[in-house]
């Protein structure tokens, strides 16, 4: 009933293996991939005993990677988008890519807002598309996977509602939601819209079929539960009912938000952020619900004691009352890789979860 997935950081991968994160790592998808094996091994030789991977933070499941499998278009799913709105990548040798700008930063009527099949024809997605397909036709021996997935299970990927919307507007967006409230619901309304018709092209033309959606809901715990509940959950819930089986994240603490969160139709698993109550999830979802979750950054930190992730770790299970839940985190630069381990560890010596790798 529970599990462990650990990945590591760009930023990780080039202070320890010196690997660099280029413009044609995101944009050369066999160059990618040459590069990703290549990550793949270093992270293994570090951790032979640990399921600690070479992959997109909390994106990736370990048991559906498969060994020959080609990404294209692997870039951030909001990115994508604002990339097709006009704004520009930024890459950087040694961290995560972005984008520069807020493309809807001046928008004042949803008449402005492009038809979502219209996103497919502008040069970003147009190049994506043709990748794709020239990787299936010239590479058969690879399974190819499309943009708005991460592997081979058909599990899509989007940033959430609010997210996207702030990436695109900014923070303004907050703003906007008690000055026009009409056009962020538009605005929402029409993001879950581009997102279902995106995800739907490149899952034919990939030949993947979706079988349930992730949305990273990374800003939804900036609102309110009354704006979470107005602004966001319908149209996660538009998104459930599309793909019938939805995976919510949210950063950090969501009890606020919680009930706005439960909320949504065809929830399936909550992604949750550090120091939000199990204890309450399991309250509204039941025993069998699933549970994702990950440490606080502070009991991961290089100052860190070992007694700062042992008691997130006694609480955890506790509250979880022995329900389905996977643990996870991202190994960044200046983590305490010691405490890291320690979660292994911990879990193997009670008996929960054994040492090993996947791959």
């Amino acid at each position: 009933m529970i599990s462990v997935q650990a990945s590591v950081s760009k930023g990780w991968l080039n202070h320890e293996g010196g690997f660099v994160f280029d413009e044609r790592y995101y944009t050369d998808p066999l160059h990618r991939m040459e590069q990703d094996l290549a990550c793949h091994e270093f992270v293994k030789a570090r951790f032979p005993d640990y399921p600690v991977y070479n992959m997109e933070d909390n994106l990736v499941q370990a048991e559906y990677v498969a060994a020959n499998q080609l990404l294209v278009g692997a870039i951030q799913p909001n990115m994508i988008i604002a990339a097709a709105l006009g704004s520009d990548f930024v890459f950087a040798p040694d961290k995560d890519s972005d984008v520069a700008g807020y493309p809807l930063a001046q928008i004042a009527s949803a008449d402005e807002l492009p038809a979502p099949e219209e996103l497919l024809e502008r040069p970003v997605l147009h190049e994506l598309t043709a990748q794709v397909e020239r990787a299936r036709a010239e590479h058969p021996e690879l399974r190819v996977i499309p943009p708005f997935f991460w592997d081979t299970s058909g599990r899509a990927t989007i940033h959430g509602i609010v997210t996207t919307s702030m990436k695109f507007i900014g923070p303004d967006v907050f703003m906007l939601m008690m000055d026009s409230p009409e056009l962020v619901h538009a605005i929402h309304k029409w993001i879950a819209d581009v997102y279902t018709v995106a995800i739907g092209h490149f899952s034919r033309i990939g030949g993947l079929p979706a079988t349930s959606i992730h949305v990273g809901e990374c800003a939804g715990t900036m609102l309110s539960q009354d704006m979470y509940a107005e602004f966001v959950t319908p149209y996660l819930s538009q998104l459930g009912r599309e793909f019938g089986a939805l995976r919510l994240h949210s950063c950090g603490n969501a009890d606020h938000v919680m009930d706005a969160i439960c909320a949504v139709e065809n929830l399936a698993v909550i992604d949750t952020g550090s120091n939000t109550s199990l204890a309450g999830i399991r309250r509204r979802m039941g025993a069998d619900f699933e549970i994702n979750t990950f440490p606080p950054v502070e009991a991961l930190l290089k100052d860190a004691a070992e007694s700062d992730i042992a008691a997130w770790l006694e609480t955890v299970l506790a509250d979880n009352a022995g329900g389905p839940l996977k643990l996870a985190y991202h190994l960044e630069a200046d983590y305490n890789q010691a405490n890291c381990v320690y979660i292994h560890e911990e879990l193997a010596r009670r008996g929960i979860v054994p040492l090993g790798r996947r791959y």
